[in-house]
């Protein structure tokens, strides 16, 4: 581990060090693992992002790049320095890299016997055993948190005029509500807005905000009112709300054709966020469900989108949880 903090993990661009990189290549994918040469050099290395550890004089003692589709491969580390961390540290730095680029979702091609080591980085298997340069192969995938940069604070106050119909009491811009009174005043607003669908993302599906009567009548009043619209509700842990009941649960039950609840694992939920978004419009967001700082935006499309496509990824991996049958009516 000592040789392991003397050693640099860095971007670097492949026209500046090509030479490096591919001399670790070469030694760990052609010369050690018997990889054909046409194999290993795809023509995808000059749009990818690239990763070199090197050590003090310079030397490179591993690499990584990430693809433009969000594919982490190339993970190389010279035989005599493994064991150190190199792998995890390069690992990182590509999935750090597809962070930044805003990428929702990393992904890779494991050797089976190295499927231990991305697990412990929180990549989940997909799919079937595959052979890959005649090296039997897992797909895995990794969930990024969506990454939320607030514009300006609008220094006016959203002030829902009651008589006012729905579409009219959407809230100007982007506005930041702080405290558990006014985070739960403000999500019981945005579920008077929703026409078409709404989707729920909530680890622990807060009792403090959702088991509410205030919320579970806009989400009720929302699913009966019509034929075609849809409630989407996901959680990561059914225990709290098992134990103590849910409105949103017990209305789930009530309404099972029009309200949906599913979990999904935690390991493709990173981050800390609950939200919930609407028709693809607008959205609400603790970017810490463990603190009541809440950001909405009544209509915000690009960002709603994101919402909406990295729930639908989740929905897509999740699956319904038998103990919230056991919740007593």
């Amino acid at each position: 581990m000592p040789n392991a903090m003397r050693v640099h993990v860095v971007p670097v661009g492949w026209d500046s060090h090509r030479e490096q990189l591919r001399w670790v290549r070469e030694k760990v994918f052609i010369d050690e693992q018997q990889v054909p040469r046409e194999l290993e050099w795809d023509g995808e290395d000059e749009a990818s992002s690239h990763f070199l550890a090197l050590n003090e004089a310079g030397q490179p003692l591993g690499c990584a790049r990430l693809l433009p589709s969000g594919q982490i491969g190339r993970m190389a580390v010279l035989s005599e320095h493994r064991g150190l961390g190199l792998g995890m540290r390069l690992l990182h730095e590509a999935i750090d890299e597809a962070k930044r680029r805003g990428m929702p979702m990393v992904s890779l091609h494991a050797q089976t016997h190295a499927e231990a080591f991305y697990r412990k980085a929180g990549f989940l298997p997909v799919g079937e055993v595959f052979m890959e340069a005649g090296i039997p192969h897992q797909g895995m995938e990794l969930a990024l948190p969506i990454p939320f940069e607030p514009p300006e604070v609008s220094s006016k106050p959203w002030i829902r005029d009651e008589d006012a119909p729905a579409a009219a009491t959407a809230p100007p811009g982007f506005q930041q509500y702080t405290g558990e009174r006014d985070c739960r005043q403000a999500l019981q607003d945005c579920l008077h807005l929703p026409v078409r669908k709404l989707s729920i993302f909530a680890p622990l599906l807060d009792h403090a905000l959702f088991d509410d009567d205030a919320v579970a009548a806009a989400v009720s009043r929302f699913a009966r009112s019509s034929p075609s619209v849809q409630v989407r509700i996901l959680i990561c842990d059914a225990g709290l709300i098992v134990s103590r009941g849910h409105r949103l649960a017990e209305l789930s039950r009530r309404l099972e054709s029009k309200i949906a609840i599913r979990k999904v694992a935690t390991e493709l939920a990173p981050g800390a966020n609950s939200f919930v978004t609407w028709d693809d419009v607008g959205f609400f967001l603790l970017p810490d469900f463990r603190e009541y700082v809440a950001v909405v935006d009544g209509y915000d499309r690009v960002q709603a989108q994101r919402f909406s496509e990295h729930f639908d990824r989740l929905w897509e991996r999740s699956a319904a949880d038998p103990e919230l049958r056991t919740l007593a009516v």
